[in-house]
């Protein structure tokens, strides 16, 4: 399922990551002079649940009040990592510069400056748990470090 207000934009895949326990030294590729990913998806259940609310998931920072809210009213747990996902993305839309990296398989992770990056599915593992920081204090937040980056 794609993003409505992105229909054309064209998903991109995760870059790999370091396997645990081990690094494997290769040659550089042609893929690293590639721009880095920043419209991966892995969130099209999360957006059916919401279509099946006759609610709409816009890539927006708005979205992350009706996600708060619907963490709040008992959201599936199973959704933990697509909201992951679609934070992730929603960061790389809204803030300039992020992109997705993943530094150990399967965990990715959205660099928002040189020095910061955020772990969007433990982010929204911890919310799931606990009230606060809701989704939007953890935007409000990475905008701060943004703007305090030099």
């Amino acid at each position: 399922m794609s993003s409505p207000e992105d229909p054309d934009e064209p998903l991109q895949k995760l870059p790999a990551g370091m396997p645990r326990r081990y690094a494997e030294y290769k040659p550089v590729t042609s893929d690293a002079v590639l721009p880095p990913p920043t419209n991966v998806d892995g969130y099209d259940n999360l957006l059916s649940y919401f279509q099946a609310r006759g609610q709409t998931l816009p890539r927006k920072a708005e979205s992350l009040a009706t996600l708060d809210q619907a963490i709040n009213d008992a959201l599936p747990a199973d959704l933990a990592r697509p909201i992951g996902m679609f934070y992730g993305d929603l960061l790389t839309h809204t803030v300039p510069g992020t992109h997705w990296e993943v530094v150990e398989e399967g965990y990715p992770l959205v660099r928002v400056s040189r020095k910061v990056a955020v772990d969007v599915v433990r982010v929204t593992l911890r919310r799931l748990t606990t009230p606060e920081p809701t989704l939007e204090q953890n935007y409000a937040h990475v905008l701060e470090l943004v703007r305090q980056e030099p």
